[in-house]
């Protein structure tokens, strides 16, 4: 058997070398294809740091410390399609499928308001409807994160590692059906406890799943649509890109808690990803919004005098640069008024980072490294407290309906309490 630091070798090696610096990886089926080398607007990145393992025995990180050495960007080494491809391979190195167990669920309609029943507005939103939803199996609860899949139905993650698939009837809102599986490490082992398994957020591209964690901070990659149930977390930091988590906080001089780590997770359809955290800074929420393979930079604000920053999606406007609508959910608990919630949207507009522009584009991943997001505006779509029929709401996910009008997902964690319910409550935001 291979120690750990044996595995983490192998696997840095498995990951450099499908991202050889000419840019062409080996033969695999990756995520969404990366568009050509174009000015795409930035954005967004959190990054594990290193791939999952248990606390006894914790896995190396490079000999160079990120720190010190340049950027992946800054290099210009590499292509956002071999970044891709070297995260298929590790996750799917058999390439087999493997199905999800089914889970049997129950689902029971819930109203918006248990003393006005046929209520359906409360701020900006449109109440779609709301479901509790239970299961005999133990290890169905704890749903932090959720997306939207290519298919329209969903998929969300609890915080004891695991992903849960929830299909949708064809109106797009009722559950009719779900599966479970377990996640993996980068070694094909099972996450295991609160410090590796504690699984948060969730952001969905085309085949590819995004985890982030608390505890251990860190995000993987999983690439469920290439090998399903049998795919591997793999990280999403390694050679000379992006950095651990950890770091981005110390540079950001944010003390982030081990229960207070990154539960907000989007990504673009061009691979820039959203990483929020649950630690405040004074009245506002960080957020980093930098390419996936660059190193986060919690440098963004959002949710000003809202709650504690708990869920995150985002949808494109379209156009050549790729504005971006961000809904953030924020939760707030109190013994006496109990769970209250706040859902904000706020503009993002890309913006070209004119310092230390090179001579001339070097790659792709070059190019992506000079765009960041700024916040342009921002407005609370909707505010709910004690009145209505809500819990621990953490997880929110969005998809742009055909008429402009933005779908709102939205979960709750019961903690795998008996006082608490699993809810999943569809909303509705009117076409600007």
């Amino acid at each position: 058997m291979r120690d750990g630091r044996t595995t983490a070798v192998a696997i840095a090696a498995t990951l450099l070398a499908a991202c050889a610096s000419d840019g062409s990886p080996a033969s695999v089926t990756t995520p969404a294809p990366a568009p050509a080398a174009v000015a795409q607007p930035a954005p967004a990145a959190p990054v594990p740091a290193s791939p999952s393992a248990s606390p006894e025995t914790p896995l190396p990180v490079p000999s160079e410390s990120p720190a010190s050495r340049p950027s992946s960007a800054a290099s210009g080494g590499g292509s956002l399609a071999s970044y891709l491809a070297a995260l298929s391979d590790v996750s799917c190195p058999a390439g087999g499928q493997r199905q999800p167990e089914t889970l049997g669920l129950t689902v029971k309609p819930v109203s918006l308001q248990a003393l006005n029943s046929s209520r359906t507005k409360v701020g900006e939103l449109t109440y779609v409807g709301g479901f509790s939803l239970t299961s005999a199996d133990k290890r169905f609860g704890g749903l932090s994160g959720i997306d939207v899949l290519d298919d329209g139905d969903l998929l969300a993650v609890t915080d004891q590692g695991d992903f849960v698939w929830i299909d949708l009837a064809p109106d797009g809102v009722t559950p009719t059906a779900a599966r479970i599986s377990t996640m993996h490490d980068a070694t094909g082992a099972p996450l295991r406890g609160k410090a590796d398994g504690d699984s948060e957020g969730l952001a969905v591209n085309g085949g590819m799943a995004l985890v982030s964690y608390e505890r251990n901070h860190r995000v993987l990659a999983y690439d469920l649509g290439k090998c399903g149930a049998a795919a591997r977390g793999a990280p999403i930091v390694f050679g000379l890109y992006g950095a651990p988590l950890t770091q981005a906080f110390g540079s950001a001089g944010i003390d982030v808690g081990s229960n207070q780590g990154p539960e907000p997770l989007a990504v673009t359809r061009d691979w820039y990803l959203f990483t929020g955290i649950e630690t405040k800074a004074g009245s506002e929420s960080p957020l980093s919004a930098r390419p996936i393979e660059a190193r986060p930079e919690f440098d963004l604000r959002l949710g000003k005098g809202a709650p504690e920053f708990v869920g995150l999606d985002v949808v494109a406007t379209g156009g050549d640069r790729q504005d971006v609508r961000a809904f953030s959910l924020h939760r707030a608990f109190s013994p006496l008024s109990g769970n209250a919630i706040t859902i904000v949207e706020t503009d993002f507009v890309p913006e070209l980072d004119q310092s230390n522009l090179p001579a001339g584009v070097v790659s792709d991943i070059d190019e992506r490294s000079h765009y960041r997001f700024e916040a342009k505006q921002a407005r609370t779509l909707a505010e709910l407290n004690i009145l209505f029929n809500i819990d621990n709401f953490e997880g929110v996910a969005a998809r742009e309906l055909p008429d402009g009008r933005v779908r709102l997902y939205v979960i709750s964690d019961d903690n795998f309490s008996a006082t608490q319910r699993t809810l999943l409550f569809v909303f509705d935001v009117p076409k600007r």
